[in-house]
């Protein structure tokens, strides 16, 4: 028999060997990812922090709220600022899908501010387990317009996320995540048909308590522009609350 709170040498074997796996995969994305000529882009630091609450209202019936300020310009100034409320259901216990809108507040540096409305809908899947690395997916479509603006542009998002526990009790969890931007048209305020843009995470979730969880780590953000793209590197934390 194995004492409460004693480790398996095999299971620390294992957990070790694929957080080092984890590592290396998510690592050799972020270096592909930024790989080109540094004359061709142009980089930013930024800082992200998004605040999440997440709980049911009915049977199956879930309400979500999500709140983000975005720092850019060396995380110098607030460049954007986001506000989420959605509506989901569980279909079953590996599924939920959602509805939503999207206010984004939008100040590029040297151009006029503008506002963004959104609707979206998107489902949350578990994939299952390779080992002890958890899959799970995001599919997003987007129905976006801008105050002003005509056009409604169509954007899809594919999220796919890795999570390997670090320890055998609840506690900390690796995670690396990557996600694709897809405009499905050209709209008259800026969207052009195409990849819009990239972005990959790796950090560490930390519960801090069984409500509570933060999500310290790194996104890379790659946006594609005609002629010069841009890399955005983004201190990111997230805070989920489940109530």
């Amino acid at each position: 028999m194995i004492a409460c709170g004693a480790r398996r040498p095999g299971l620390r074997r294992s957990v070790a060997r694929q957080s080092a796996q984890l590592l290396a995969l998510a690592g050799a994305t972020l270096v592909t990812l930024t790989a080109g000529p540094l004359a061709a882009a142009d980089h930013d630091v930024q800082q992200w922090t998004l605040l999440v609450a997440q709980g049911p209202i009915a049977d199956r019936v879930l309400v979500q709220g999500e709140i983000q300020p975005r720092l850019n310009t060396n995380a110098s100034r607030l460049g954007q600022f986001q506000l989420s409320p959605s509506l989901g259901y569980r279909v079953n216990p590996r599924t939920a899908v959602f509805l939503g809108y999207m206010f984004v507040h939008t100040d590029p540096v040297g151009r006029p501010a503008f506002d963004e409305n959104r609707i979206y809908g998107q489902a949350a899947l578990q994939l299952g387990k390779i080992g002890d690395v958890a899959l799970s997916a995001r599919p997003r479509m987007e129905a976006r317009t801008v105050v002003g603006a005509d056009d409604l542009a169509w954007r899809f998002r594919q999220q796919l996320r890795a999570q390997l526990p670090l320890t055998e009790q609840r506690g900390p969890v690796l995670v690396a995540w990557s996600e694709a931007f897809y405009n499905l048209n050209d709209a008259d305020w800026g969207p052009r048909e195409g990849f819009d843009r990239w972005r990959n995470f790796v950090g560490v979730a930390v519960p801090l308590s069984t409500e509570l969880t933060v999500e310290p780590g790194y996104l890379n953000q790659a946006v594609f522009r005609p002629g010069e793209d841009r890399f955005d590197h983004i201190a990111s934390i997230t805070a989920f609350y489940r109530f």
